[in-house]
């Protein structure tokens, strides 16, 4: 994934930008705009729309963010391949992020409201992402969840995101999709505080 700090990457991902929440054909300023698959052998076209979907979303994620502790793309470690990593993934950033609404400070009259607000639109733009039926709508839809993770500085895996929507693309897979999504969303745990660590030593 480019560098957000290299100047080059800069002026990629603004021309990527446009992209996010549509499909490579719908943009003809991106004909000829390598995609990064020259070690994969394509039969179509599926995982062409799986990189652009992913890369131009990621580029709305991480504009203005140039700080090296914010860097939206973040990979997940897998410990094996039985159990393949969920940290970052879709579901476990919803999940992130739905905390994050509710640690953010807000004006105590407000606040209480806000985070209902916040977890509640969350809530459904994930489910509308998970209902989708074509490629199309999935990519309209994550875009406004990739706002709302923008917005509250929540990274994301983004090969992992292009492996999915490229699943998603093939029969079946939407299913096994929402699987790792609902997996990543319950399997979500906050990151330990200094103040924890602290307990636990003493």
């Amino acid at each position: 994934m480019s560098d957000p700090d290299d100047p080059m990457a800069v002026q990629v991902l603004a021309g990527l930008r446009p992209g996010a929440g549509r499909l490579p054909e719908d943009l003809p300023q991106l004909l000829g705009y390598d995609y990064g698959l020259d070690e994969v052998w394509l039969d179509d076209d599926v995982p062409v729309r799986a990189a652009h979907i992913a890369l131009s979303l990621y580029a709305v994620h991480q504009q203005s963010l140039r700080s090296p502790d914010l860097r939206m793309y973040r990979w997940g470690t897998s410990k094996s391949d039985r159990h393949p990593s969920v940290r970052h993934n879709l579901g476990w950033a919803v999940r992130a992020l739905m905390v994050s609404a509710v640690q953010e400070p807000d004006a105590e009259g407000e606040r209480r409201a806000s985070q209902a607000s916040v977890q509640t639109t969350v809530q459904q733009r994930f489910v509308q992402a998970g209902k989708a039926t074509s490629v199309r709508t999935m990519a309209d839809r994550l875009r406004g969840l990739v706002d709302l993770l923008h917005r509250h500085r929540v990274p994301l895996d983004y090969a992992l995101l292009a492996e999915h929507i490229h699943r998603a693309q093939q029969p079946g897979g939407i299913a096994e999709v929402r699987r790792a999504w609902n997996f990543g969303f319950n399997s979500y745990r906050a990151p330990r505080t200094t103040d924890d660590t602290d307990k636990d030593a003493s």
